[in-house]
């Protein structure tokens, strides 16, 4: 007979077996209360055997984020990464011309920035997600050769200036 039937078969004789007497449930109990007057749990109130968690301390950074959310009572959402007032709606019922001008320009700054905003995402759809990824390993090619170059040009006009230093002295 397989392992699988073995625990099939006591399974089912677990799952319709009668209930226990009332004595025999007596007994048991009085069992596990001796047992745990013996070995009492632990504060933690996991078994014995499992050793206690080691202490956590937070990063800076994270006790920052938890102490600014335990001010707000909770509340996550009042807490903002971004700020969101650039992206409200602004006053343009200001009687000053120049409070009017100057959210004029806010809002100029704003469309502009949604624009571009815009256009990079339809690119990205357009282009395949990871596109710009090979555009910044692009660039940051284009900057080792750079950098390589002008080390180049730097050593070259090392060897210049001491054979000047040399013929001169």
């Amino acid at each position: 007979m397989a392992a699988r039937d073995q625990w099939s078969d006591m399974l089912q004789v677990l799952h319709t077996a009668p209930e226990p007497t009332p004595e025999l449930r007596k007994q048991v109990e009085d069992q596990i209360r001796r047992d745990l007057a013996l070995h009492p749990p632990a504060k933690t109130g996991l078994h014995p055997s499992i050793p206690a968690l080691p202490e956590f301390k937070f990063t800076p950074m994270m006790q920052d984020a938890l102490t600014k959310i335990s001010e707000t009572n909770g509340d996550v959402g009042a807490i903002r990464g971004i700020d969101l007032s650039r992206y409200t709606s602004l006053d343009f019922e200001a009687e000053d011309p120049a409070a009017q001008q100057e959210n004029l320009r806010k809002a100029y700054v704003a469309l502009g920035y949604t624009q571009i905003r815009k256009d990079n995402l339809d690119l990205m759809s357009l282009m395949g997600r990871n596109q710009w990824l090979l555009g910044n390993d692009e660039l940051e090619q284009n900057l080792k050769t750079l950098e390589h170059d002008v080390m180049r040009e730097q050593n070259e006009a090392a060897v210049v200036a001491r054979r000047e230093k040399g013929t001169s002295g």
